[in-house]
């Protein structure tokens, strides 16, 4: 049962936060350590309701299910899983919704957790919500919450547990199959067990996973695609960038299109070449997990997009190292022969053709 450090009685218990195969797997670990020797006094009440309806009726029985005696005498405990209108959702929100947590929390404070146990697991839980600040105080927390890599932090911490993850269902990530799982999945715990699992199937028996075996399986695949494209043409490498171009407009991907997405990464390699020049970015040693490093005096000249965001530090060190070959001055002719390239793909020509031709000379200046 849960238990404080300096107290040996049993106490209320929330599982949460943003990595919900981890919430998932810690809450079912706490049921079954802490179930009643009776399994008629253990009780499961399903919180992943999609309706305000369905979210008062999965909080009334975990209310019935606290208050009704137990059979034959002995703790009872209650697990309202999977809860989802904990969240920032229109559940969440409503206010009939937050009356009844209110009620519940009223019952928690009267009801020991010795006779009656409550264990909620709630992925995705808003942590500024009454009932959580509530509960902290009535019982313990548990929180599990993935690294914040679109900040590009911890990012070290996250390949680390990527790794892991791998070795524990069976598999051995082949080097440089954790980076690209981090751009297939960015920070989403939940996708990243999907992912994992997609590729223990795919491969069984095997228990390699090669770079090659996460583009045949992995989620966003064309995306992947495209950005692995877009790399090559930055690093200037004409076989994989060309090679790439015919297999995406084989595809039926648009000129124009991959124009627009190819400009950014350029942008951003020639941002990243200048502050490494002007010595504001310093990129970690190669084959390492390491972060780039960016000087503060550099947040002034950083752009931001639409919703104020800077340029994501992992992105933007990745692509620097890239073209580790060429000068900066090199990387914004790039740039200058990439708006030629623009115009000439709306003027009228032959855009393939142009397209092609382009590709050859970004590669080769």
């Amino acid at each position: 049962m849960a238990t404080t450090q300096d107290q040996g009685k049993p106490q209320h218990c929330m599982v949460g936060g943003g990595d919900e195969p981890e919430v998932s797997r810690r809450a079912k670990e706490l049921f079954a350590q802490w179930a009643p020797e009776d399994p008629l006094n253990a009780e499961r009440v399903d919180g992943r309701v999609e309706t305000v309806e369905a979210a008062l009726q999965a909080i009334a029985k975990t209310r019935e299910g606290l208050e009704t005696l137990p059979f034959l005498g002995g703790r009872k405990l209650v697990w309202l899983s999977d809860c989802t209108f904990l969240g920032d959702n229109p559940a969440g929100r409503n206010e009939g919704v937050l009356d009844s947590l209110a009620s519940l929390t009223d019952l928690l404070k009267k009801l020991p957790a010795s006779e009656a146990q409550l264990l909620v697991s709630a992925p995705g839980v808003d942590k500024r919500r009454s009932f959580f600040r509530q509960f902290e105080a009535l019982g313990k927390v548990e929180v599990f919450d993935p690294p914040d890599l679109r900040r590009g932090r911890d990012r070290g911490d996250w390949m680390d547990e990527i790794g892991e993850r791998f070795r524990q269902a069976g598999l051995t990530p082949s080097p440089g199959v954790v980076e690209l799982m981090v751009e297939i999945v960015g920070w989403d715990g939940r996708a990243l067990e999907k992912e994992i699992e997609k590729l223990r199937l795919y491969l069984k028996p095997e228990t390699k996973v090669t770079e090659q075996a996460i583009r045949e399986v992995g989620a966003g695949r064309r995306e992947l695609e495209v950005w692995d494209w877009c790399d090559a043409v930055v690093a200037g490498k004409l076989g994989p960038a060309r090679a790439g171009l015919r297999r995406l407009l084989d595809q039926g991907e648009s000129e124009v299109g991959l124009m627009m997405i190819l400009a950014g990464s350029l942008r951003l390699a020639a941002l990243g070449k200048a502050l490494q020049e002007a010595k504001y970015l310093r990129l970690p040693p190669p084959g390492g997990y390491g972060q780039p490093s960016l000087d503060p005096a550099a947040d002034s000249v950083l752009p931001r997009n639409a919703k104020g965001e800077k340029p994501n530090l992992w992105r933007l060190g990745k692509v620097t190292g890239l073209c580790a070959h060429r000068p900066a001055a090199g990387v914004r002719r790039a740039l200058h022969r990439l708006h030629e390239l623009q115009i000439e793909l709306v003027s009228g020509a032959d855009r393939v053709r142009a397209l092609e031709d382009g590709v050859l000379r970004l590669c080769l200046d």
